[in-house]
């Protein structure tokens, strides 16, 4: 595999990985995976997106 593929790969990958840090925190907390805290997020989230 060609060098700049590979790099390309990595930066991908990085970027992929800052984002769903980012997804994973709210107000610079990490939020809980409890199964209630996660169905309440996706409630929320469906009751925002039909506004």
């Amino acid at each position: 595999m060609n060098n700049l593929l590979q790099i390309r790969d990595k930066i991908n990958n990085a970027k992929r990985r800052n984002e769903a840090k980012l997804l994973a925190t709210k107000n610079g907390e990490v939020t809980p995976y409890r199964r209630s805290v996660f169905k309440d997020r996706i409630r929320q989230a469906q009751k925002d997106l039909k506004m």
